[in-house]
């Protein structure tokens, strides 16, 4: 048994906390997602020398086999110098790989953010997810805060409203779109933007459409409806033409052999088909004078009841002689006039049918609406034609169509008393037109069917404050009747939603609720209705639909299908701090029961306080990127005096001076992985810009990657452990590639795009680099050429293990190293000076007709090139100027100034640079180089 102590601060006792374990990993690993990288392992006491933090796989395995009380001490964020940050996350990361594969797997993370999903830019929820952080100028597709919530409006258009966070932070929004679509151009769309902070039901910073003056609405979908069809089947029971109706709510049969109390009970949902009570078309073809008012006037023997009740009229046969031009002519002679056809044919709506009583007949003026949108024709009619034309008066509206689903209010043997069935069908008003308000005189084959109910549920909706139920029912063939002749008319269908309320447990109590729900349409299209029911108490419910009429015959469609099923609360939250926030409500999909696809994006521009302190600006700035994660709470968590903004931003102008643009310096990326480190994100800011970040003494700080005339450390047999050196060679290109792919983010429609770096016409063996925050054409290109010339040019690898001033080396340091795997390299340190001549450590062998160098390590961290001639002595020099810096030979100082001698040509064989240094002991660490050549920065200034 091990004792495992935890000290999560080792200032505040409160945070201690101590468990007795059987195994070290497994339990940390419940204890950390991941293993913090200020974090330090001890054994038996809190010391140095007790330090058992692994560095290595084996390390790892020594911590299974170790007794006693185990400290894990996780230490403020901030170290002294740059190799605690290296050794720290050399240990998290070997640490991390260890315990994923040998412990329990965590859960999996969150997607990543829509805006670095190439696939499927598609807004949708990512629960548990890191809220973005976007910098620079990005094509963002916000994430959901909230469930989509969808109904159908009074015009039966399929409405989404969603709530939605672009990221962390404020943004200038430049604009917005539904995919390629902008949405001010989509009718009915309403999108609002709202900076951090503010209300999110007041004035909006960016909007398209109608303000939002309502909380939210915070919609559950039930996960139990999945489109299912609402079926009802038929039990006949009566199909007879002794049936009629009378008003205002009977059913009655005249033949006395029918006992309808038999059929029918109180209560029961009866079916009534085929009671269709049309009035018949009128033929009044002959003489009409169409008149330049839209009138049409006839004149006819036929005396039509009613007649204003005509609300549509055929024309056929209509040509309309108009004077449409007169042909050019000599003065002597008569005009000639052109005649042209016009023809007024169609269906037209009637607004008004005027009967008058004239000698030998009627006369009728039907005045026409909207003729011209029926027919443009009528355009050319600016005075009065009369022609032999057909005519017919239709669409009567006293015709009555009593087909529907009613409840039973009472029944005996001849006569079924309905209960409101206008309520159902506003058509039982017009039976007040009919003789006797009966249809007695009107027989008609009518039927009679039994409805029962064929429920779809219960299914319980448990969540607690659930104000309202959103019932969606969807047409996908549309909703009407069309009779025998081709014409197309409403028709009506009903559905029963029945509801209790749910205790904590989920168990029904209290009664059952019912809501009718009666549906008509004359839609031949798909279409929606939505059913809200406001709930009386707040709670949790269950919930049944079923379809109360059945389909009538195969003339009519009438498929309904439970499309979506809502729990609903308006949101209490108004105002989100920190972030940028998105509601929108756009128009839904006409696909039957189909998934939206969410694509609302917008093109956006990160704002932030310049240098951390002053006014939020738009920028693109890497540096100013990365100031701002430093400095950020959630992200770098550092203070002012940790960051060096003036060196960070002097890096940044020479960035630019040396490029000759600030294209050179931008970020335009999403950073939306939780597991993303300060430290790897300060390194991707950096990378963007072609820097490294490091730290110098406590503060971060960037170095800038560029040709480099001087070296920084000179590396000798006085600095380097004995034998450590290794040098290996190429002939040719690592791993036989012929060019760099780079990917990058296009700055024209944010598609991922592609670009090529090669000496080859015809490359085959590219090698693939997926670039973070790079959205414009130079910068991109630029830093493919670099990896491929780096990649070029690389010949020389050199390790070896240095003493410990090797730490102020920063990655891509220009070095110079004496080649220790040679005899005849010349190297030491100073002895002695005077004036310009030098006293060295070792013999110079100098031959004739060379030049020869001596490369000398300066106090300040610098290298100080000087041609040298032969002294008096074969271990002295002759400078052929004086150093820049004076040199240390003073035998009570740490390190006396070291050098290398060599050859004018051979500058190049020594001349490196670092790559890579690990901790290789208390006093040295190991160095990975490779060869330094100005070539990697041969086309730096190509494209900017």
């Amino acid at each position: 048994m091990k004792r495992v102590h935890i000290r999560r601060d080792p200032f505040d006792k409160s945070t201690w906390t101590s468990a007795e374990v059987e195994d070290v990993c497994t339990y940390l690993a419940t204890q950390f997602e991941v293993f913090p990288e200020h974090a330090r392992i001890y054994h038996l006491s809190v010391s140095h020398s007790n330090d058992v933090t692994p560095a290595s796989e084996l390390a790892i395995q020594q911590l299974h086999v170790l007794e006693g009380d185990i400290y894990v001490v996780v230490w403020p964020a901030y170290d002294p110098i740059t190799i605690a940050y290296l050794v720290i996350a050399a240990i998290t990361l070997i640490f991390s790989v260890y315990t994923y594969m040998t412990m329990p797997k965590p859960q999996v993370s969150a997607a990543q953010s829509a805006n670095n999903d190439l696939a499927e830019r598609q807004n949708r929820a990512r629960m548990n997810g890191r809220v973005p952080d976007i910098f620079g100028i990005v094509r963002s597709t916000p994430d959901l805060i909230a469930p989509s919530y969808t109904y159908y409006d009074a015009n039966d258009r399929e409405i989404e409203e969603n709530l939605m966070v672009i990221g962390r932070g404020y943004y200038q929004i430049y604009d917005c779109r539904d995919d390629l679509t902008l949405v001010q151009d989509i009718q009915g769309a309403s999108v609002s933007v709202f900076d951090p902070g503010m209300s999110i039901i007041g004035v909006p910073k960016f909007k398209i459409g109608e303000n939002f003056t309502e909380p939210p609405t915070l919609a559950f979908k039930s996960k139990s409806i999945n489109g299912q069809t609402l079926n009802m089947p038929n039990d006949q029971k009566l199909e007879s033409d002794s049936i009629y109706f009378e008003y205002p709510n009977l059913i009655k049969t005249s033949n006395p052999a029918y006992n309808l109390a038999s059929m029918f009970l109180v209560n029961d949902s009866i079916g009534v088909y085929g009671a269709e009570f049309v009035v018949n078309d009128v033929n009044l073809s002959g003489t009409v004078t169409f008149k330049s008012t839209r009138v049409l006037v006839v004149t006819s023997v036929t005396d039509i009841e009613a007649a204003e009740a005509f609300k549509g009229v055929q024309v056929t046969a209509a040509l309309i002689p108009i004077i449409s031009e007169i042909l050019p002519t000599p003065p002597e002679t008569e005009p000639t006039y052109v005649t042209n056809y016009r023809d007024l044919s169609g269906q037209y709506n009637v607004s008004e049918v005027t009967k008058t009583v004239v000698s030998g007949g009627f006369k009728y003026e039907i005045r026409l609406s909207s003729a011209s949108q029926t027919n443009p024709n009528w355009v050319y009619i600016s005075e009065d034609y009369t022609v032999n034309t057909g005519l017919i008066l239709n669409k009567n509206s006293s015709a009555m169509n009593l087909n529907g689903t009613y409840i039973v209010g009472a029944v005996s043997a001849n006569t079924v008393t309905l209960n409101n069935p206008n309520l159902v069908n506003d058509d039982w008003e017009k039976m007040i037109l009919q003789p006797n308000n009966s249809t007695a005189a009107q027989p008609l084959k009518i039927r009679l069917d039994r409805i029962s109910e064929r429920w779809v549920g219960w299914f319980n909706i448990a969540i607690d404050g659930t104000e309202q139920l959103v019932f969606n029912f969807f047409f996908q063939n549309g909703l009407f009747y069309q009779d025998s002749k081709g014409g197309v008319w409403a028709d009506s269908m009903a559905v029963v939603i029945e509801y209790q309320y749910l205790d904590v447990d989920n168990t029904p109590y209290g009664p059952t609720y019912t809501e009718y729900v009666p549906m008509s349409a004359s839609n031949k299209s798909p279409f929606g209705r939505t059913k809200k029911i406001d709930l009386d108490d707040v709670g949790r419910v269950r919930f049944r639909v079923a379809r109360t009429t059945p389909t009538k015959n195969d003339k009519t469609q009438d498929l309904c299908k439970i499309k979506d099923v809502y729990a609903v609360q308006k949101s209490s939250k108004l105002i989100y701090p920190g972030v940028t926030v998105v509601r929108s409500k756009t128009l839904g999909t006409d696909g039957a029961l189909s998934l939206k696809e969410r694509k609302q994006n917008f093109l956006v521009a990160r704002m932030l306080k310049l240098n951390g302190t002053g006014a939020l600006t738009v920028t693109k700035s890497a540096a100013q990127a990365m100031i701002h994660c430093a400095l950020d709470d959630f992200i770098g968590r550092r203070s002012e005096y940790e960051i060096a903004i003036q060196q960070i931003l002097s890096a940044e102008a020479s960035v630019i001076s040396y490029f000759g643009s600030a294209a050179a310096t931008e970020f335009s990326g999403t950073l939306d992985d939780s597991n993303l480190s300060f430290e790897e994100t300060a390194g991707m800011l950096a990378s963007a810009m072609f820097c490294e970040a490091h730290r110098f003494g406590s503060k971060l700080q960037i170095n800038f990657e560029k040709p480099q005339e001087n070296a920084v450390l000179l590396f000798n047999h006085r600095n380097k452990v004995p034998k450590s050196e290794k040098r290996s060679f190429s002939l040719g290109v690592k791993n036989a590639y012929d060019g760099i792919e780079l990917e990058y983010t296009s700055p024209v429609d944010d598609a991922r795009i592609k670009y090529i770096a090669s000496d080859s016409v015809a490359p085959k063996n590219l090698k693939e680099i997926k670039s973070s925050g790079i959205r414009n054409d130079a910068q991109a290109k630029t830093r493919a050429w670099r990896e491929w010339n780096k990649i070029k040019h690389r010949h020389i690898s050199c390790q070896f293990d240095a003493l410990d001033e090797s730490e102020i080396l920063r990655r891509n340091d220009k070095i110079l190293v004496a080649n220790q795997t040679r005899t005849d390299t010349q190297d030491g340190e100073v002895n002695a000076v005077d004036g310009q001549i030098l006293m060295l450590s070792q013999n110079v062998e100098f031959k004739d007709g060379e030049i020869y160098f001596i490369y000398l390590q300066m106090p300040n961290g610098s290298v100080d090139s000087i041609q040298i001639s032969p002294g008096i002595m074969t271990n002295e020099v002759i400078l052929q100027r004086v150093p820049v810096q004076p040199i240390v030979v003073d035998k009570d100082r740490y390190l006396k100034t070291t050098y290398i001698v060599m050859r004018a040509e051979d500058e190049a064989n020594s001349a490196f640079m670092m790559t890579e240094l690990k901790p290789q002991g208390k006093m040295t660490n190991s160095l990975t180089c490779v060869n330094y050549s100005p070539r990697y920065y041969e086309k730096d200034h190509e494209f900017f």
